[in-house]
């Protein structure tokens, strides 16, 4: 019976691990793309004035709803844009 059970675990763990390390990886690759979105793996991009605040307000309410945010807040030097990539297993949530 603790086999089956360590073996789910692995199981379940080794599927959220690579939608992350995805993230990490195109999140930091794609610093100038568009937002996007795969499954419960998302970039998001702020413009304008209030950008960075935004941005920041975001990842704080995605953090307290258990997200996983892969890239904090960055600022995209071409654009001007500021922009996250987030883990969500219950969603896009903003």
């Amino acid at each position: 019976m603790r086999k089956k059970q360590t073996r789910r675990t692995a199981t379940i763990l080794g599927l959220l691990a690579a939608p992350v390390a995805l993230g990490a990886t195109l999140g930091t690759a794609t610093a100038s793309a568009q937002p996007w979105e795969f499954g419960p793996l998302y970039r998001s991009e702020f413009s304008g004035e209030s950008a960075q605040y935004l941005c920041s307000k975001a990842a704080l309410l995605e953090q307290t709803s258990r997200a996983i945010v892969i890239v904090p807040c960055t600022q995209d030097p071409a654009t001007g844009n500021w922009y996250r990539v987030v883990f969500n297993p219950l969603g896009h949530g903003s």
